[in-house]
């Protein structure tokens, strides 16, 4: 009985140094890559539009987009997490009060945008001050029919 007891010590003791060898690996969120995607402001669905708005992210730091009613370009510097739209640049046509509502939601997040995070969600936008803007999901064909 008495060695019972010592073996079971035992084993607890040996169990604890070896849980405090054993290494322990932290796994970071994959980072955000932006180049090359497209990423399109969510409608509901059946919305009656051509094309939803849409911010194309392309190579060498360049920005395209459709806004609702206009075109956007620009470039963009990201690291990952933050991010700043610079020299954006658009066309200055005026459409229905729906269209421009879109666009509006668009503008805010180039004008505001300086963090980004892939959530469930999608592509999450926030300003300086860690509030979320807009969400963005993956660009998908036919997504206004």
């Amino acid at each position: 009985m008495n060695h019972g007891i010592k073996a079971l010590a035992l084993a607890a003791a040996l169990s604890t140094v070896l849980a405090g060898c054993s290494s322990t690996t932290t796994t970071k969120a994959e980072p955000v890559v932006l180049e090359n995607t497209n990423w399109m402001l969510p409608l509901p669905e059946k919305s009656e539009c051509d094309t939803p708005p849409v911010l194309e992210f392309l190579s060498g730091n360049r920005l395209a987009g459709d806004l609702g009613c206009n075109r956007a370009s620009g470039s963009f510097q990201f690291d990952g997490h933050n991010i700043l739209f610079d020299k954006v640049a658009t066309t200055r046509r005026m459409c229905g009060p729906e269209f421009m509502k879109l666009e509006d939601q668009m503008l805010t997040i180039l004008r505001d945008a300086r963090t980004v995070e892939m959530t469930e969600k999608g592509l999450t936008f926030f300003d300086a001050d860690g509030k979320e803007i807009q969400t963005l999901v993956p660009e998908v064909a036919g997504a206004c029919y």
